[in-house]
């Protein structure tokens, strides 16, 4: 079987190697390069990946664009009549034209707290976190035409812990990722694949979380969705942050933690100390843990309570 994968980040590699580990023979590793990387902002994105791929072994090919929309990427899928695909860390639609050069299509993964058709659409599990929900029905599926519309193949049911951020989530769902990749090929092979289609009604989709989607206003917010966005917001994306009044600057969050101990400190003010702050919202309190700062050097060294806005 020729097979194909189709990624650029942690995940894509960690797929490859797993795969390689289990005698299962990959043709090409489809990447973008760095020209196309300057030009886009992908999260857990693996810069050693297509040199890696090569020492293991795998041809590389570099796209284009990230959209794969041009006449040369077209070409390509087309003269090397692959038989299967598998997309991870790839956050782009494949055109429908290229999906129909692979013989048995092109398998991905989308994730979210809700079953599809509920759930398509961008960052799937960082809203699951955002949102407070309990578990991801995590789902491998068959490209097709639309956004998350195509074909089931397998789902499984994974639990978000009180305290999971988003790299454990995405921890766990590569285990499906990996299990699942080798009872696809297997299936494939033996000639026994099944594919469950999605229901057809209205249903709830994501739209896209970037940079400033991490805002905190500790003014109209609780301290729990705040700490869910902390969660969702966290390493490898960009992180969670808090804006200081007069653009003096920004204080990114990685880590927090919901706090019982009384303080005084008001809301829409912090003390910065050196490896804690406290952060007080309407219904409880927040002592931030791992943060970092971007504020104007002449305030590092006051000690004084810096305004939120």
């Amino acid at each position: 079987m020729k097979i194909c994968i189709f990624g650029n980040k942690s995940s894509t590699s960690e797929l490859i190697k797993y795969l390689i580990s289990n005698d299962i023979q990959i043709d090409t590793l489809v990447c973008v390069d760095n020209t196309v990387i300057s030009r886009n902002i992908i999260s857990g994105l693996d810069e050693n990946l297509s040199n890696n791929a090569i020492k293991l072994g795998l041809k590389t090919f570099f796209v284009s664009n990230y959209s794969l929309s041009s006449e040369v990427d077209y070409k390509f899928f087309k003269q090397n009549k692959f038989d299967l695909g598998l997309s991870t860390g790839w956050q782009r639609i494949i055109p429908s034209r290229i999906l129909q050069k692979f013989k048995y299509g092109v398998f991905g993964w989308h994730g979210s707290g809700f079953k599809l058709p509920n759930g398509r659409g961008r960052s799937p599990l960082n809203w699951s976190i955002r949102l407070g929900l309990k578990n991801i029905y995590h789902n491998c599926f068959r490209y097709g035409s639309g956004v998350d519309d195509g074909d089931i193949f397998d789902t499984e049911k994974i639990n978000i812990n009180k305290n999971d951020h988003i790299l454990d989530i995405q921890h766990k769902a590569l285990r499906h990722i990996k299990k699942s990749s080798i009872s696809l090929i297997k299936d494939i092979k033996c000639n026994r694949l099944i594919l469950k289609k999605q229901a057809q009604h209205p249903f709830i989709v994501f739209p896209k979380l970037d940079e400033n989607s991490g805002y905190i206003n500790p003014n109209n917010i609780s301290c729990n969705d705040a700490m869910n966005i902390i969660r969702s917001c966290s390493k490898p994306f960009p992180g969670a942050f808090l804006r200081l009044k007069e653009n003096r600057g920004r204080i990114k969050i990685w880590d927090a933690i919901i706090q019982n101990e009384k303080s005084k400190i008001m809301i829409g003010k912090i003390k910065l100390n050196k490896n804690y702050f406290f952060l007080r919202f309407y219904d409880g309190i927040l002592k931030v843990t791992s943060f970092e700062l971007d504020i104007k050097t002449d305030l590092l060294n006051k000690d004084k309570y810096f305004d939120l806005t």
